[in-house]
């Protein structure tokens, strides 16, 4: 299961991508200064969503990687694999079809564990911008926060935006180290629009990336 991934996506570079589109991003987003880094589950990253301006427009925002957990003291829930299951159709099946509730996450690189090695193994993908198809949703509960004056984080409760991306069955070049799942990747600018767009036709872009556009370093 996906829990770590990096990126270096400029502004510029986004703006290049969604002008092959019918979206574009905002005046205030095309103005963002992206730095690069490695995410992590229950950290903050960069999402890409359908903008309140409407007429196609996207905003680059920060949301918190992770859906709420199953039940008290588990682990946030990063990846979903199941949409049929009994936790996603009732607690979080409204966010699944709606457009404003889509999310496109930008990556450079995900790590899946590598159990021979004892360590990450890291995936990149041979596209100019790749993206994991996301969801996000509202949530009000406790999660670890920034404190002023703290070098730790802290747990509050408090209102969050979280994401979490959808996984499907792992290609050739994933499955030797995770034959589980490996993250729904959207590379071509049309998937982009038919994911962003919301409805239940755009779900069969849960599949995986083909093996040919996959590399393992």
């Amino acid at each position: 299961m996906c829990n770590l991934y990096s990126h270096k996506t400029s502004t510029g570079e986004l703006v290049s991508l969604f002008s092959q589109t019918s979206s574009g991003l905002t005046q205030e987003s095309r103005g963002l200064n992206i730095e690069g880094g490695y995410v992590g589950a229950d950290q903050d990253g960069l999402v890409i969503v359908n903008s309140d301006e409407g007429g196609g427009q996207l905003d680059i925002v920060t949301k918190r990687w992770g859906f709420p957990a199953i039940k008290d003291g588990a682990k946030p829930i990063t990846n979903i694999r199941n949409l049929d299951s009994r936790w996603w159709q009732n607690v979080n099946g409204k966010y699944l079809h709606e457009p404003e509730y889509r999310c496109l996450v930008p990556f450079e690189r995900f790590a899946e564990w590598n159990k021979e090695m004892k360590e990450n193994a890291w995936f990149s993908i041979k596209a100019p911008q790749a993206f994991f198809a996301g969801i996000w949703r509202p949530w009000r509960g406790e999660r670890l926060t920034e404190i002023e004056g703290k070098k730790r984080r802290e747990r509050r409760v408090q209102d969050w935006q979280l994401y979490a991306f959808l996984t499907t069955e792992p290609n050739d070049v994933v499955a030797p180290i995770h034959p589980k799942a490996m993250p729904v990747i959207l590379t071509e600018s049309e998937e982009l629009e038919e994911w962003l767009g919301g409805g239940a036709e755009s779900l069969k872009l849960q599949r995986p990336l083909p093996s040919s556009l996959t590399s393992l370093h």
